[in-house]
């Protein structure tokens, strides 16, 4: 499919001025059949006339009006209102597709064949970094979506005019049956102002500098992959797989103050029906959320069983948690015992419902456990092919002076967390992880008034843009940290080195940007950078078995289809 050329682009096209007005005169003379049929025979002096016309009923003009020449006025107004505030379009993709039908097609093709990030940065290098798109939506809003690789457009979004854009309508119906009303990724205004002030204490520096329960669990994966190479030397283990079960493990501890213990192989069948079915939730609500109420009609039926069983056992499994610490709470204030600081007990302080604390609980893992799972596997893909920068950590991590965690249980010193934010090298190795696998590879935000864009419209693609309220703005991080003018012209290779100069600000969104940036990046990025360090520390090579390229499966965050199989050798 070709998108619109942009020397094609006029501030009042004439297509849908021609359109409206064709809509115009045809409800004129639907309304002229059903409210005066003999007039139209006293003007023609023909009572056989009458005889013969049709008489459309009040539902037939009702429905003509509402659906048809509703949008085409809607769409005429707010064109002339754009043209006299001097904003210009952006190209539309596909040039002719009427109600994106061509445009969801091709996104479903690409999604099976797990290509349409690398298909939408053609689209968008194609269009300039922005283009517009139908949307399958009679009643709900602008109708269009617009697409975008442009960090000017993104500021906008997400900074300068904040007030303007919420999180989407359909992405809100899309998490609600996991996330429930009160969190973070189903709210907007003043509840979501509420849901953020409730979980910024968790992320204090003093919270997120407390290494030892996260080295914990980091020293259980070491063991679990040393006990798999003791015993196959030659097979590989899959870190896409182990680290899932780490992060499930650590953001579980952080939590509850309770670890599933995946890694340990025997843990209770609730902590693995748990991850398995976070999984498939999150599969879920990844599709509901891109196909909004027209998933209903998709799917013939408003609710989906297979979902409402994954969040009801998600969310009692989480309330278990939460009813025990309130019974232990209870015993160690009759006892005067002192209580082990995790993050529910913030919420329980904060008087929260049960079904409040329950969201948030949901929230904080989903934003947690498969964000840092997907960069962490994403980076171990690139490190087992790159010999030369594994190399380059151990000499980094060696000149700290710091000992190896060995099988024999030893303790060992865990870096302080000032140590790993001054190891250089190691926080550009997770830059470059983080730059070409964003956790969110593609996000959006919807217009709740009118607005305008700074730009992306015309023939150059400066010109401002008008957006109609309810119309989506979709920004892909994933396309815009591989930007050639930004990067440099090997944008789409791995290079730790381009940090040493390189200075950004809204061109790298790894973890979003603006009021709602992610309250947990500091500990995600402490998470990562502890367990990275660790790993290249216990095993002094890192290799790949398999020579498949990268292959990623889109879904809330991006997964590697083939996992990531490594060889390692022990320290």
């Amino acid at each position: 499919m070709q998108p619109q050329s942009r020397t094609d682009l006029h501030a009042l096209p004439r297509a849908p001025q021609f359109r409206f007005f064709l809509g115009v005169l045809g409800l004129s003379g639907l309304c002229t059949l059903h409210f005066a049929p003999d007039l139209i025979a006293h003007l023609s002096s023909s009572q056989h006339l009458l005889s013969i016309l049709p008489h459309p009923p009040l539902a037939l003009l009702a429905f003509v009006a509402l659906i048809v020449f509703g949008p085409l006025l809607g769409g005429y107004t707010s064109r002339r209102r754009a043209a006299a505030l001097g904003c210009l379009p952006a190209p539309r993709y596909p040039a002719r597709d009427l109600w994106g039908i061509r445009y969801m097609k091709e996104t479903s093709r690409q999604l099976k064949a797990n290509s349409m990030l690398q298909e939408r940065k053609e689209t968008l290098e194609e269009t300039g970094g922005t283009f517009v798109h139908g949307a399958f939506d009679f009643l709900g809003g602008g109708g269009e979506v617009i697409t975008t690789c442009d960090w000017e457009v993104v500021r906008a979004v997400l900074c300068t005019q904040f007030a303007d854009w919420e999180m989407p309508s359909a992405r809100i119906w899309g998490f609600l049956p996991v996330l429930g009303k009160h969190s973070i990724f189903t709210t907007n205004g003043p509840e979501w102002q509420h849901s953020r002030a409730i979980l910024r204490p968790a992320f204090v520096r003093d919270q997120i500098s407390d290494l030892a329960c996260v080295d914990g669990h980091v020293r259980k994966l070491i063991a679990v992959i040393r006990a798999a190479t003791s015993t196959s030397p030659t097979s590989p283990v899959d870190l896409q797989a182990l680290f899932s079960n780490l992060t499930t493990d650590t953001i579980s501890d952080f939590m509850f103050g309770a670890s599933t213990d995946l890694l340990r192989g025997d843990a209770p069948a609730d902590s693995y029906k748990f991850g398995r079915y976070f999984d498939k939730a999150m599969g879920k609500i990844a599709w509901r959320s891109r196909m909004g109420w027209f998933g209903t009609l998709v799917q013939g039926k408003s609710r989906d069983p297979e979902l409402d069983e994954y969040a009801g056992f998600l969310r009692a499994f989480v309330r278990g948690y939460v009813l025990e610490l309130r019974e232990r709470e209870k015993g160690q204030a009759a006892e005067g015992g002192r209580q082990k600081h995790v993050f529910l007990n913030e919420l329980l302080k904060s008087g929260e419902s049960d079904e409040g604390v329950c969201d948030h609980l949901l929230s904080i893992f989903t934003a947690g456990r498969d964000t840092t799972t997907s960069v962490l596997s994403y980076l171990f893909f690139e490190l087992s092919r790159r010999p030369a920068i594994v190399q380059r950590l151990r000499q980094e991590i060696a000149d700290l002076g710091l000992s190896s965690p060995s099988s024999d249980n030893t303790e060992h010193p865990a870096p302080t967390w000032d140590q790993l934010r001054s190891m250089r090298y190691l926080n550009h190795v997770l830059k470059e992880a983080l730059r070409l696998n964003p956790p969110v590879a593609v996000n959006a935000r919807e217009a709740v008034r009118d607005t305008v864009l700074p730009r992306g419209g015309g023939t150059d693609g400066k010109a401002p843009v008008f957006v109609r309220k309810g119309t989506l703005v979709r920004y892909v991080p994933w396309v815009m940290h591989r930007r050639k003018d930004v990067f440099g012209v090997d944008a789409d290779e791995f290079r730790p080195e381009r940090w040493e100069d390189l200075r950004v600000t809204l061109e790298y969104i790894p973890f979003n940007a603006g009021p709602r940036i992610c309250i947990g990046q500091q500990f995600a990025l402490t998470q990562m950078a502890l367990i990275t360090f660790r790993l290249v520390q216990a095993f002094k090579t890192i290799e790949s078995p398999d020579n498949r390229p990268l292959t990623q499966v889109l879904g809330i965050n991006t997964s590697m289809l083939h996992g990531c199989p490594v060889r390692v050798t022990p320290a």
